[in-house]
């Protein structure tokens, strides 16, 4: 049977132990002493192929000179995840990355959001998701797109708790003017939006036609603001499939890229009136 591949906490958990053996002037051979195993183990446990269990893991963060407890409890969470059974497993056989995705939005204490031509999947409404996935590049039936909308619905639950992420979302006007659904969708999605702004629940900004050529027309993506400094991801889109960074350098170009776009966007307030105006017209 084929090895799977490393999920993106394994990647994450594997790439900071590595980052932190090498700043502690470490060789994998002397990891593997300190962890009393062969180097092998230590190679496969950075690239993610092979999991560490926590008391193995704070021996060797021990070994490191890690001092930081922040940073030991998250990754020591990070070791503990791949053994958790989640509202996520129920749809696991169906969607292989949705326990990456709703580990790093329970795990995220900001998550910010650029999109061109759709509402961002945490803040769509069920028959907005119903539409797209019956349609587009979907083509579901209706058993199929039920499961995708129960799926992403149970993502959305992060909203509501009271630890939820700080939301802040981009959004091009396209998003708002796509007739996703037919009036009827779109006006419940564009009142839905408006419910999440007043409720404190998000912050969304839009970005309108007339800011011409910018840095966000390349493709929507999300930036995972994460409690332990320096393991921050971004998540980027497209057909094939979707792309975890989680290098700093990735991360912080990737940060500039939606400062500057929340500067080219509308004021919140006046995002606000030109959504419950598209709502009246839709």
């Amino acid at each position: 049977m084929p090895q799977k591949p490393p999920t993106i906490r394994q990647k994450r958990l594997g790439a900071e132990l590595r980052k932190l053996r090498e700043a502690a002037g470490m060789s994998g051979e002397d990891a593997a002493e300190a962890l009393e195993c062969g180097q092998a183990k230590i190679s496969r446990i950075e690239t993610g192929t092979n999991g560490i269990r926590p008391f193995e893991l704070r021996g060797l963060l021990k070994a490191y000179g890690v001092t930081d407890q922040a940073l030991v409890d998250s990754l020591v969470d990070l070791a503990r995840e791949g053994r958790r059974q989640g509202w996520w497993n129920t749809y696991v056989s169906a969607f292989p990355g949705i326990a990456d995705l709703a580990h790093l939005e329970s795990k995220a204490v900001s998550v910010q959001v650029w999109q061109t031509v759709l509402v961002p999947g945490l803040l769509q409404t069920p028959g907005y998701m119903r539409a797209l996935f019956k349609g587009g590049r979907h083509g579901y039936d209706d058993a199929a797109a039920e499961r995708c909308v129960a799926a992403r619905t149970a993502r959305q639950a992060v909203l509501a708790k009271p630890d939820a992420p700080e939301l802040t979302a981009v959004v091009y006007e396209a998003a708002l003017r796509c007739g996703v659904g037919g009036p009827e969708v779109m006006r419940g999605q564009l009142g839905h939006l408006v419910g999440l702004v007043e409720s404190g629940r998000a912050r969304i900004q839009v970005l309108p036609f007339d800011a011409g050529v910018h840095g966000g027309l390349d493709g929507p993506f999300v930036v995972y603001g994460l409690l332990a400094s320096g393991m921050d991801v971004v998540m980027t889109d497209s057909l094939a499939a979707a792309a975890y960074l989680d290098r700093e350098e990735d991360v912080r170009r990737y940060r500039e890229l939606f400062g500057s776009l929340r500067s080219l966007a509308l004021a919140p307030d006046a995002s606000l009136v030109m959504i419950k105006k598209l709502a009246v017209r839709a």
